[in-house]
C-alpha cells in the first residue's frame, strides 16, 4: 500500500515565510558604514596604509582584485558582482567600491585645504581621488594574482558541488544545508546557513539577479510536493507510464541539482498534436520558475551567451528536425557537451578563441526530434505522449513547490551520493546496461527516488522494491534505446554491410551484406563477389587468407568509402580509426602485409580485414 504524504503547511510553513520576511526586513535595515575618509580607519591614517600606495593592497578593501586575462582585469566589487576593467578611471573605482566611495578616497586621498566657515581656521583635509596611484594598486596587484580563467573560476547561479558540499546560488546568496551523519551513515538534523556569493573552494560565485532561494524548512519524502507532481504527471497519457513520469520527475530534481552532479542526463520528449505536449512544457516551467532558461527558437551560441556560468536548467520547445537547418545539431552538440561538463572551443569574429563549459540538464521538446547520433542517445532519455483520451482541468501548481523540491534536494544530497546513486548503478549493472546508459538512467531514477521514495514509485507501479521485477521491466521498456546503442566500430560494419552497390544482378540490386551472404552460401563465386564489392571500393579475402572464415577487406583510403561516410562521423578515413577499436579476434591485428594488401580496382590497398564468422557470432543475439 502507498504511503500517504501531506505537502508541507501550517505553523512550519508559517515559520518558513516569516523568516524570508525577517530576512529581508535585516537586509533592508543594515546600514552601509562608509566614514568620512579624512578620519582614521582602525588607527590608521587616510593614505598610511602599509604598503601604500600601490606595493599591496590596502586593508579592509571592499573589492577583491582576482587576477587578468589580456588587458582585462577581473574584479570582485564591494557588491560582490563580477567586473571586468579595461580602463581605471574614477567610474571604475567607483563602481568597484560602491556603495562605500569614500573607502576609495581614504585609501588614495588627494588632500586640501579647508576653511571653517565660522572660525576661519583652516584643516587639511580629503578633498579628492588620486586616481593614478589608485589604478597603479589595482593595476599591481592584478599582476600579482596572475592569469584569471573566468571559465574555470567562475560559478554562475545553480547548482554546484564543493568537496562534499552541495552549494546553491540563488543569484543574492549562497546557500548550503549543514548536517551531521548518523547511523548507517545516514545525514539528519539539517540547518539551512546563507552567506554572499563570495569566493569558496577556489570558485567565485558571482552575484546575479535572483532565482529561487530554498524552503526554509526542512522537506522530506512525508512533506514533500514531489508526490503530488508525480500524481500530476500521470495525467499525461505516456508510451510508458509507469516509468516515464518518474523519468520527468528526476529531469526536474537534476535541473535544481545541475552542475553539482557526475552526469546531466538530457530528456527528449516527443509527441503530436493533441498529447498535452504544451501544457506539460508550461507544467515544468512553472515549477522551475525564474530559474529556467526556456526557449523556442535559438542557436547554440545564443544558450551559451546567455546562460554565463549559471548552471539552470535549458528548455528548448519545439526542437523539430528541418531540413536544411543545422542550428539543431550545433544544439545538440552543447547538450551533449554539458551532459559531463566537457569544454568546448570556438572561434569569435575577432579571431580570438572562445572557450566554454556548461552544467544544465537540458530538455527538448519536439513533434519529430532532429537525427541522433549514438553518442547523443546513449546521453538521452526519449519519452513519447499518446494522445489524452479526455481533457480535464490543468494541474495547479503552488508557487512554493519548486521551493520546497529544492531543499528536499539539499537536504538529501547526502542520501543521494552515499546510498541512491551507488545502489541504482549497481542494480542497472546486474541488468546489463553500460556504464552511459547507467550514468543516465540511473542519475534520473536515483533523483526521483529521493524526492518521492520507493512507496511514490509504487504509487505508479514502479515496484522499485523488488530488484528483479525492476530489473526485468527496465530490460522490457528501454530494449529499443539499448539495442540501438552499439560500439561505433560496430556502427561502422553495419553502414558498410547496408550500403548499395551501384549494378543489378538478376533484377536486384544488392547490398554489401547481401553479396558476402551470396557468397558464403556459394551462390556466388570468389571473383564475382570480389568485382561486386569493389564498385564501392571494398575487397574480399576467402577463408584461410588468413582466417579460418572468409574476409571482407576495408580499406583506410577510398573514394568510394569516403563518399559512403562523408555524411557521418566516420569521414575523411574516419572509418578505419574506429574499426581498429573491434576486437582483435573481428577485426585482425598483426597480420603480414601479403593479408593486408589487396588490388581492388587495380590498385594496391592497404586494409583492414575483418573475420566475417567472428562478426556474425559477436553480433548475433544470444537464445534461450
Amino acid at each position: 500500500m502507498a504511503k500517504k504524504t501531506k505537502i508541507q503547511g501550517g505553523s512550519l510553513a508559517i515559520r518558513a515565510i516569516v523568516e524570508d520576511g525577517l530576512d529581508e526586513i535585516q537586509a533592508a535595515a543594515t546600514p552601509v558604514n562608509d566614514p568620512n575618509p579624512s578620519l582614521t580607519r582602525d588607527g590608521i591614517k587616510p593614505g598610511q596604509w602599509e604598503g601604500a600606495p600601490w606595493d599591496r593592497m590596502p586593508p579592509g578593501c571592499p573589492f577583491e582584485v582576482l587576477g587578468q586575462a589580456g588587458d582585462v582585469i577581473y574584479v570582485r566589487t564591494a557588491t560582490y558582482h563580477l567586473m571586468e576593467v579595461k580602463a581605471i578611471d574614477l567610474q571604475a573605482i567607483m563602481r568597484m567600491c560602491a556603495p562605500f566611495p569614500n573607502y576609495a578616497l581614504w585609501a588614495w586621498p588627494g588632500f586640501g585645504t579647508i576653511k571653517d566657515p565660522e572660525t576661519g581656521d583652516e584643516a587639511v583635509k580629503v578633498k579628492r581621488l588620486e586616481r593614478d596611484k589608485a589604478a597603479t594598486c589595482i593595476i599591481s596587484e592584478a599582476a600579482r594574482r596572475g592569469t584569471f580563467d573566468v571559465q574555470q573560476s567562475v560559478r554562475g547561479r545553480g547548482g554546484w558541488r564543493a568537496a562534499e558540499e552541495f552549494i546553491w546560488h540563488s543569484g543574492e546568496k549562497l546557500w548550503t544545508v549543514e548536517y551531521r551523519v548518523g547511523k548507517n551513515n545516514k545525514a539528519e538534523d539539517f540547518k539551512l546557513v546563507s552567506r554572499p556569493p563570495v569566493q569558496h573552494d577556489g570558485k567565485l560565485y558571482a552575484k546575479a539577479a535572483e532565482t529561487l532561494a530554498p524552503w526554509r524548512k526542512p522537506i522530506g519524502v512525508d512533506d514533500t510536493p514531489a508526490q503530488k507532481i508525480l500524481q500530476h504527471l500521470t495525467t499525461w497519457q505516456w508510451e510508458r507510464p509507469w516509468l516515464d513520469p518518474l523519468i520527468m520527475l528526476g529531469f526536474i530534481g537534476v535541473g535544481f541539482l545541475g552542475g553539482a552532479l557526475r552526469k546531466r542526463p538530457i530528456v527528449g520528449l516527443t509527441g503530436g498534436r493533441g498529447r498535452g505536449k504544451s501544457t506539460l512544457i508550461d507544467y515544468v516551467e512553472t515549477i522551475f520558475g525564474p530559474l529556467i532558461y526556456s526557449t523556442k527558437n535559438t542557436t547554440a551560441a545564443g544558450i551559451y551567451q546567455n546562460m554565463g556560468q549559471d548552471s539552470r536548467p535549458v528548455l528548448i520547445d519545439e526542437f523539430e528536425a528541418k531540413a536544411g537547418s543545422y542550428k539543431e545539431q550545433g544544439i545538440i552538440e552543447l547538450a551533449r557537451h554539458s551532459y559531463d561538463g566537457s569544454k568546448l572551443y570556438r572561434g569569435s569574429s575577432d579571431h580570438d578563441g572562445v572557450q566554454f563549459q556548461m552544467y544544465s540538464a537540458f530538455l527538448l521538446s519536439a513533434i519529430n526530434l532532429p537525427p541522433l547520433s549514438q553518442q547523443d542517445r546513449s546521453r538521452m532519455a526519449i519519452l513519447h505522449l499518446n494522445p489524452l483520451q479526455a481533457t480535464g482541468p490543468e494541474p495547479v501548481i503552488q508557487e512554493e513547490w519548486g521551493r520546497m523540491l529544492l531543499r528536499q534536494l539539499m537536504d538529501g544530497w547526502h542520501e543521494l551520493q552515499h546510498h541512491l546513486l551507488p545502489a541504482w548503478a549497481t542494480l542497472l549493472h546486474e541488468a546489463g546496461y553500460d556504464a552511459r546508459a547507467i550514468d543516465t538512467y540511473g542519475t534520473l531514477l536515483a533523483v526521483a527516488e529521493l524526492l518521492v521514495g520507493k512507496y511514490g514509485m509504487a504509487d505508479i507501479g514502479f515496484e522499485a522494491g523488488d530488484r528483479q521485477w525492476t530489473i526485468d521491466a527496465l530490460r522490457a521498456a528501454t530494449a529499443v534505446e539499448l539495442e540501438e546503442q552499439v560500439e561505433k566500430w560496430q556502427d561502422v560494419m553495419e553502414q558498410l554491410l547496408s550500403t548499395s552497390i551501384d549494378q543489378w544482378k538478376a533484377g536486384e540490386r544488392h547490398t554489401v551484406g547481401k553479396i558476402l551472404e551470396l557468397y558464403e552460401a556459394q551462390v556466388m563465386q570468389l571473383e564475382e563477389a570480389r568485382a561486386s564489392l569493389a564498385v564501392v571500393g571494398l575487397g574480399l579475402r576467402p577463408a584461410g587468407e588468413p582466417s579460418k572464415g572468409f574476409c571482407l577487406a576495408v580499406p583506410h583510403s577510398s573514394p568510394q568509402l569516403t563518399k559512403i561516410f562523408e555524411q557521418t562521423d566516420y569521414f575523411k578515413g574516419g572509418w578505419s580509426n574506429v574499426l581498429k577499436q573491434a576486437p582483435a579476434d573481428i577485426v585482425l591485428r598483426g597480420l603480414d602485409d601479403r593479408y593486408k594488401t589487396m588490388k581492388i580496382n587495380r590498385q594496391n590497398k592497404k586494409c583492414l580485414l575483418v573475420d566475417m564468422l567472428a562478426y556474425d557470432r559477436a553480433t548475433t543475439p544470444a537464445t534461450d
